[in-house]
């Protein structure tokens, strides 16, 4: 075996198995970043899908209440005329309103349908006091699927009549097809019986049930994930399924698998591409090196061969000092090449360790831009969760009361109280977003005086006391008469004590407790809001004070809130030199405690 053959076998052992590992590995970390944000981007289109649906119902629903409420105090004629109007307006939304009596009569429709509906469900349900949803079912006027809606009439806390509105399921589909998912992707909603009630067919809505399909299987056990399986069609697909526990049902978006996953495929082709370039350059690189350095050594060994068969004439005895020269010149080279070496691994060190602080520099440029794109998604659906609303309110009482001839002053003072309601609420949230803005930009102003606690606490008491009173909450004050004065700015810790009070009753029931105390604690003082409320997870305590940030979706949907007066509350306790810290169980209550630096007379 050659020297020369043995150096390019040495030359592709240790370039190409470490190059393709190195190829191998950064292709396997690509894979699974990519499929990871694929699943991500399925999983926040399916969710913000589920949220679309539930603001879509949710309006339909304020809709229905503000509409009974106008019912109770409304001649029939007028009403009629309103009805009318309110469903020219949402064209395609609604496609019948009815009244019907104490005894299931139909007195009015805007189909002019007559008859009794005493037996039906949203009858029956809807007398107990309770707005009531049907299921989706076929509408025997247009034949395509649709709701009832219904909720009571109320003439002075007396249920007079019930207010129903068939309404087309068409216009929320309109909203959930706009989902991307591929050209060969499916999305579609199932009820609890796996049975179709939306599809882009829609022959098949319910009149086909689907059972072989792990995605409905899970959902119909009210689940949320997502999955790779072969669906229904018998197609290999990434799977994402939310369920919607309100209206009992089941979201699922499918994507083709290969389509869902192309940039991978593409990866992978673009690897072995670069790998078959890097081993044919890997080759020939041996095949130049392994000459150059073999060279030499020919010439040397065809020297000796020629001196071995006698083609020199003579072989001077100063040969020993040229083979020297000869072994000097090599280790020199060698020395020479060390060097070289040497200076390269220097200069690759050097290169690797500034490549590695750029990718750490990289991902945490990436990781910020996660969290922008985060927190941009979450000011989205805050805005458009919490302004739309309010704003619907406010356009449906101020139609009412633009469309009335009689006013009832009664009525009008409380559409007019809606609206003062609701413009508070945008004004909140508006001024909220400003703050925190303000806070975070290192622009909001502080006037740090002497301020007595003892009154910052009763004027943050009697901001909060009303509400206390409409939940029966019992709200105490632990201060003593003699506690020092504090340094700090007097509406910035009102608003904070606000925003802490009302926090902690927002989340106690009923004939709770709250508990404000203040005590002296070495330089400063301690200050303290309990409540008997439901408390916090703890993987969830870390992540309260963070913008925009609700412990659940439930408890927004159910509560309500921005998500901003705790990140506000942290940014005005750090601008006073402290922090606000939380100690909470589940079902125990939470614990809000800060200290404020004592005022020093000096």
């Amino acid at each position: 075996m050659s020297i020369r053959f043995e150096l390019i076998v040495f030359f592709l052992v240790i370039s190409v198995i470490p190059l393709s590992a190195v190829i191998y590995a950064s292709y396997d970390y690509s894979k699974d970043a990519i499929r990871g944000s694929v699943m991500t981007n399925l999983v926040v289109a399916t969710e913000n899908t589920g949220r679309a649906i539930d603001d879509w119902m949710a309006s339909r629903k304020e809709d229905i209440r503000i509409i009974s409420t106008i019912a109770g105090s409304t001649e029939k004629e007028k009403l009629a005329g309103y009805l009318y109007t309110f469903e020219n307006e949402h064209q395609g939304v609604y496609e019948e309103f009815f009244l019907l009596d104490k005894n299931g009569n139909i007195t009015f429709s805007t189909l002019n349908r007559t008859g009794n509906a005493g037996k039906e469900p949203y009858f029956t349900e809807t007398l107990r006091g309770n707005l009531y949803i049907s299921d989706v079912s076929l509408s025997s006027v247009t034949g395509l699927p649709e709701i009832i809606i219904t909720n009571p009439i109320k003439r002075n806390d007396t249920i007079t009549g019930v207010l129903g509105a068939r309404v087309s399921m068409e216009n929320l589909y309109t909203v959930i097809e706009s989902i991307d998912i591929g050209k060969l992707g499916e999305v579609f909603i199932v009820n609890n019986k796996g049975e179709l009630i939306f599809h882009e067919n829609r022959s098949k809505i319910l009149l086909e049930k689907i059972n072989n399909n792990l995605a409905v299987k899970e959902v119909t056990y009210e689940k949320r994930g997502i999955g790779e399986y072969i669906n229904y069609n018998g197609e290999d697909v990434l799977g994402s399924y939310y369920w919607l526990p309100l209206y009992r049902w089941g979201l699922i978006v499918e994507e083709n698998k290969n389509e869902a996953y192309a940039e991978v495929l593409s990866l992978g082709r673009l690897i072995v591409g670069i790998s078959s370039i890097a081993v044919f350059c890997v080759i020939l690189l041996a095949f130049f090196i392994s000459k150059r350095l073999t060279k030499p050594i020919d010439s040397l060994k065809n020297g000796a061969h020629s001196l071995v068969s006698g083609h020199f004439k003579t072989i001077p005895i100063s040969s020993n000092n040229e083979i020297g020269e000869l072994t000097e010149i090599f280790n020199q080279t060698a020395k020479e090449l060390l060097d070289i070496r040497k200076k390269l691994e220097t200069k690759i060190e050097i290169a690797n360790k500034d490549l590695e602080e750029k990718n750490r520099e990289l991902i945490i440029a990436n990781e910020e831009l996660k969290k922008l794109d985060s927190l941009k998604s979450d000011f989205i659906s805050l805005v458009s969760h919490e302004l739309k609303t309010p704003l619907s309110a406010i356009r449906t009482s101020a139609e009412f009361l633009e469309s009335e001839e009689v006013k009832d002053s009664n009525v009008e003072k409380e559409m007019l109280e809606n609206i003062i309601l609701s413009t508070d609420r945008l004004t909140r949230l508006i001024n909220n977003i400003l703050d925190l803005s303000k806070i975070e930009a290192g622009k909001m102003e502080f006037h740090f005086e002497q301020v007595n606690f003892h009154e910052i606490a009763k004027v943050a008491l009697e901001n909060i006391r009303p509400l206390a009173l409409k939940k029966n909450i019992t709200i105490s004050i632990e201060i003593p008469d003699n506690l020092s004065p504090v340094l700090g700015d007097r509406e910035k810790l009102i608003i904070v004590l606000n925003n802490l009070i009302g926090n902690a009753l927002k989340f106690t029931q009923n004939e709770g407790r709250i508990l404000l105390s203040a005590k002296d604690d070495q330089d400063g003082i301690m200050v303290r809001v309990e409540d008997t409320g439901i408390g916090i997870e703890n993987d969830k305590l870390v992540k309260i004070f963070d913008k925009f940030y609700q412990v659940d979706s439930t408890s927004r949907r159910k509560i309500g809130g921005s998500g901003l007066g705790l990140s506000i509350s942290s940014g005005i306790i750090k601008a006073h030199g402290s922090e606000i810290y939380v100690e909470s169980e589940p079902g125990a209550g939470s614990n809000f405690f800060f200290v404020l630096k004592k005022f020093d007379k000096r």
